[in-house]
């Protein structure tokens, strides 16, 4: 996979030392702004320049829909995995998530969370959870393939201060996966070389809604809107989700299944294990993704696969965010 960037041992116990002088003294929660910014100066001095070169061209909608650096962060201590969709008290998992900050940061991405998905949490705990029966089917299901925040604008729609706009990319690293369930990875370009050109030009019109996904806490609905969206670089962007985006009448449902036949019939699906210290960071417009199950594989013993997931926003969108006037990094969602 030319995606992928590999990192020596020694490369990645290095992030870890460096980080690990300095994350204890943040709280990711709490001041992760301040936090992504030094831990991106940080790894600056570690990461040669072609790497970077290659980490900031998935910001670029008309490069790489994503890329892979593995062993990026040795994991050297970590606690057990979460079992409650919690934040574990134990400070040996905030190394990893300093050094995704700060990848984040590199690839040009501030980090972003919702006050409405699991109460502003910036680092989403990704592993099987059995708090409650909606947690637990959400996090052990298969996922078919989404973009993330479906229901989000993007910024070629001009949005309001206010209203939800999606991610540009986000990261995930890799703290445990001992059954090797993968990320699943299709690229946009490889989809829309399987549709024609009238149903290209139908997802493009603004004849669709879409609603939050699950892990929301209350129900966000964006109305008139399209899949396909030009976007200011000149390439395409896609919002996806085969739950979550209904089309609203009957040129839009017959484009949204030709749609959805492209992905599920799709040669170009790639399948991303992320080991512990991998992590992945992936263009929201232009990569489609999903999730094999989980599902007879959790054991709650506290050895269970465990990601680490956050938003990321380009210095443009930032300012389109309305966010807590204490927290900058939680974006308020007006109804």
């Amino acid at each position: 996979m030319h995606n992928e960037i590999f990192f020596s041992s020694r490369q990645g116990r290095k992030v870890w030392n460096a980080l690990g002088r300095i994350a204890h003294r943040y709280d990711q929660e709490e001041t992760p702004l301040e936090l992504e910014s030094i831990a991106h100066d940080v790894l600056k001095t570690i990461i040669d320049d072609s790497v970077l070169k290659q980490i900031c061209s998935v910001s670029d909608n008309n490069m790489m829909s994503h890329v892979v650096i593995r062993n990026f962060v040795s994991i050297q201590s970590l606690p057990f995995t979460p079992i409650d969709d919690t934040s574990p008290d134990t400070s040996g998992w905030r190394i990893p998530a300093s050094a995704l900050l700060g990848l984040l940061k590199l690839s040009g991405h501030s980090a972003r969370s919702f006050l409405d998905e699991m109460n502003g949490r910036l680092c989403h705990m990704v592993m099987p959870a059995k708090n409650n029966e909606k947690s637990f089917i959400r996090s052990t299901k298969k996922l078919g393939f989404h973009t993330e925040v479906v229901n989000g604008y993007f910024i070629e729609e001009n949005p309001i201060p206010g209203k939800p706009v999606s991610p540009d990319v986000f990261g995930l690293l890799g703290l445990r996966n001992p059954d090797g369930i993968a990320t699943t990875l299709i690229p946009l370009d490889s989809v829309l070389s399987c549709l024609t050109p009238q149903i290209i030009e139908s997802l493009m019109k603004p004849q669709f809604s879409a609603v939050s996904q699950s892990s929301f806490d209350r129900i966000i609905s964006i109305n008139n809107i399209s899949v396909l969206k030009k976007l200011h670089d000149g390439g395409m962007g896609l919002r996806y989700s085969n739950s979550k985006l209904t089309a609203n009448n009957l040129e839009a449902v017959k484009a949204l299944q030709a749609l959805a036949d492209a992905i599920s019939h799709s040669d170009q699906v790639m399948q991303v294990v992320l080991h512990p210290g991998d992590a992945l960071i992936l263009n929201n417009r232009t990569c489609i993704h999903g999730r094999g199950a989980i599902t007879g594989t959790q054991k709650f013993d506290g050895m269970d696969r465990w990601l680490i997931r956050i938003y990321g926003y380009k210095s443009s969108v930032l300012p389109m965010l309305k966010t807590l006037p204490d927290k900058k990094h939680i974006i308020l969602v007006d109804i």
